[in-house]
């Protein structure tokens, strides 16, 4: 399943969130219900991958652009048929849901607490509305429908949502039954409709920065977790505490730069956040790695690839020999 910027960001700052942050309890907090709505998601997708289509498909998950009005959209799913286009909104909410219409208010009733909720039915609602924008502007003409799928099992929802498109995960089959059996199948190319939401799909970024100066700076061991820092030596980081030897240590630390802070890092910047004291040390790790260089002399930068966690599968370049 693929994961938002947001979370991949959130994801890699709880490991370099300064300890004694204003503010990380709040961001623990933040990524536990990230986590959540990802295995929503994932069941989502067991679901669908189990249901036999009466027709061709196509499904695209996590779906994110900006409309003309510079505004957001996040789509957890998208199916795609000849006889109708079905949005998902998956929430792994717990308790008893309620909903009071006519106020478009949506609460839960959890260990004996109300709690308001952003109204689910009004989000993708809202999404409905520009999909049906958007095929109007291709002239294609097929009906667009939503479903609020609730992914746990344990949540029971209220009377006051039987005449809502919202259920459980479990009721998404007899659904698109539904449907497929009062639905006409429609002249619209399901081909061409996923590839122009291809075209506009544009991943978001994170909806919060962090200043560097907020994170832990230095190598993490992680298998300690990225509690302890590691230290470098001969082309190693060790950890004094697990005795972990490790190269890959590196790209993950450059992962956590580029996520974190910027694709782009000097021998300064390098040298500063990975803990490596000697400029030569410095100067030649990062041209053994191969990263893409710009600039000369103190306007040198080098650019972190996106897929850098995939170059510790890689075999360091060999060392050339010298000529005595």
């Amino acid at each position: 399943m693929q994961k938002s910027r947001h979370y991949l960001y959130t994801e890699t700052l709880i490991k370099r969130i300064l300890p004694d942050d204003c503010e990380v309890s709040l961001i623990q907090q933040e990524f536990y219900r990230l986590e959540a709505g990802l295995s929503g998601e994932v069941k989502l997708k067991q679901t669908l991958s189990d249901y036999f289509f009466k027709t061709d498909y196509h499904i695209i998950y996590n779906f994110e652009c900006m409309n003309e009005n510079g505004f957001s959209h996040q789509i957890d799913a998208i199916l795609i048929t000849p006889f109708f286009i079905l949005i998902f909104e998956v929430k792994q909410l717990s308790g008893a849901l309620f909903y009071k219409p006519g106020q478009h208010e949506f609460f839960r009733i959890h260990n004996d607490k109300r709690e308001n909720f952003r109204n689910p039915l009004d989000q993708v609602y809202r999404h409905q509305l520009f999909l049906e924008q958007c095929l109007r502007k291709w002239e294609i003409n097929i009906p667009v429908y939503f479903a609020v799928v609730i992914a746990n099992f344990q949540a029971t929802l209220d009377a006051s949502l039987d005449k809502f498109p919202i259920f459980h995960i479990s009721g998404v089959p007899s659904f698109i039954e539904n449907l497929y059996r009062t639905t006409s199948k429609t002249n619209a190319n399901i081909d061409v409709i996923f590839a122009k939401l291809n075209q506009l799909y544009n991943p978001l970024p994170p909806r919060r920065f962090i200043t560097p100066n907020r994170l832990r700076k230095g190598v993490l061991c992680s298998q300690c977790n990225f509690e302890n820092t590691m230290y470098y030596h001969y082309g190693l980081f060790i950890c004094d505490f697990c005795h972990l030897k490790s190269r890959s240590a590196l790209f993950e630390t450059f992962y956590h730069y580029r996520t974190l802070i910027s694709e782009k890092i000097t021998n300064q910047q390098f040298r500063e956040f990975f803990g490596i004291q000697s400029i030569q040390a410095a100067s030649k790790l990062l041209v053994r790695l191969g990263l893409e260089r710009h600039g000369t002399k103190r306007g040198t930068y080098y650019i972190i690839p996106e897929d850098i966690l995939q170059w510790k599968e890689r075999r360091p370049r060999p060392r050339k020999s010298r000529i005595k």
